[in-house]
This record gives structure tokens, C-alpha cells and sequence, in this order.
């Protein structure tokens, strides 16, 4: 299983203000939290946290913490922390990002355990032209996403589902998907992910003969009467 390196720091200062500051400096703030532990708030570098991501969504992050002391305990949770584990993992939970500038705000990091299985969104990717598209028909990518069951490191980054052979009228459904060993869909499969729609055929409005007299209107109201 691989794993991929992520230095983060602890900060202390929170809000909007520091917030913008710190992005200033090429770096995002973020929170790391887990069960049995309180969030803590971090900062990391954004190149290096898009290099991470390039390996995909679902990456299992080994985090480097610089200065880091042992992770809180959470109010309620039951034991004690004692010491920060040796090797600390997160996956990532949210990406906030500014809806015009497109710019990383904020990300939420989910420590987890290697050995204990998590729940996490895979996106769909479809393989080949539907036949029915070639026909005319109009491809419908009604769900782009499903939720797999497995341990962090068997997460896969996408499930492949090939959709050549879709005739118009045709779908695919979640059930239609295969998955590795030990990752188990989560999702209805009788869920439709895609399918060929008929082509839409616009109504032709009526084309008046030439010379054709005009229709005299109907007019509504008191008959009149005969003299």
C-alpha cells in the first residue's frame, strides 16, 4: 500500500483574518480530527498538497507534523491518549474552495486506521461511445459517484464502467459496477448511473398554402338576429 508524505504545523491563531494571511504565504489552513480525538488545527503547503491529491482523492496521507504534540482527546471519549502514535494517517474529508477563484480555503483531514475499514465517495468513469450516441441518442450521467467499504489503503481513486453496447432506451446500473477484492459498493444497485435517451423531435409548426384564403376568426359573444 502506498502512502504519501504531508508535513503539516500546528497553528494556534484561527479565523478569517489569519486565514487569509496564512494563504497569502502560499500555505491553507485545514483542521485533522478522528475518533477519539479533538480537531486540531493545522496549516500545510498548497503545492505539495496538490502534488498529494494528483495521486488521487482518496489517498491515504501519512502526516509529518513539524512541531507537532500529541493529538487531544475528545471530550467524552473514553481512555487516554498517551503520546502521539508513531506514524499518524488521514484521508481527505472536505476541500473548501472559493466558488469564482477556484482557490483551496480550507481542507478537513480524517485520521484513520490502517487496519479498521472507512466509508469513502469513488467517482465513476465511463469507457467507450454508447452505440446509441452514435445513433443520435443523448448519453444521461445521472450518478458520477458511489460509496465504497474498505480498508483506507484499498480505497480505489475511480471504478471503471464501460457503456459501449448502450442502446437508445438502454441504462446501466450500480450493480453493473465490479469492484476490487475487499472493497464492497455501498450503494442501491439498482441505482442507474447511466443511459441513452431518444433524441428530442421538435413539433414542425404548419405551413400555410400560398394563395390560401385566411381563416375567418370565430366570433364569440350574443347571436345575432334574424330581421
Amino acid at each position: 500500500m502506498e502512502t504519501i508524505k504531508l508535513t503539516v504545523h500546528e497553528r494556534e491563531a484561527t479565523g478569517d483574518g489569519p486565514a487569509r494571511r496564512l494563504r497569502a504565504t502560499g500555505r491553507i489552513p485545514g483542521v485533522t480530527y478522528g475518533k477519539g480525538l479533538a480537531g486540531t488545527a493545522i496549516s500545510l503547503d498548497l503545492v505539495e498538497f496538490r502534488a498529494a491529491l494528483a495521486h488521487g482523492h482518496n489517498v491515504v496521507l501519512e502526516l509529518d507534523f513539524e512541531g507537532a504534540a500529541k493529538p487531544a482527546k475528545a471530550k467524552g471519549a473514553k481512555g487516554t491518549a498517551k503520546g502521539k502514535p508513531a506514524t499518524r494517517y488521514a484521508v481527505v474529508k472536505a476541500i473548501q474552495v472559493h466558488p469564482t477563484r477556484r482557490q483551496v480555503l480550507h481542507v478537513d483531514l480524517h485520521e484513520v486506521d490502517l487496519a479498521v475499514e472507512i466509508e469513502a465517495p469513488v467517482a465513476i468513469e465511463l469507457l467507450g461511445t454508447p452505440v446509441g450516441v452514435t445513433e443520435g441518442g443523448v448519453l444521461d450521467w445521472a450518478h458520477r459517484e458511489v460509496v465504497v467499504r474498505a480498508l483506507p489503503g484499498d480505497i480505489p481513486a475511480v471504478l471503471q464502467l464501460e457503456v459501449g453496447d448502450l442502446l437508445i432506451g438502454h441504462h446501466v446500473t450500480v450493480g453493473a459496477l465490479s469492484a476490487p477484492a475487499g472493497v464492497i459498493i455501498v450503494d442501491d444497485p439498482e441505482t442507474m448511473v447511466a443511459a441513452v435517451l431518444a433524441p428530442r423531435v421538435e413539433a414542425e409548426e404548419p405551413v400555410e398554402e400560398a394563395g390560401a384564403a385566411p381563416a375567418e376568426p370565430e366570433v364569440i359573444g350574443e347571436a345575432k338576429t334574424e330581421e
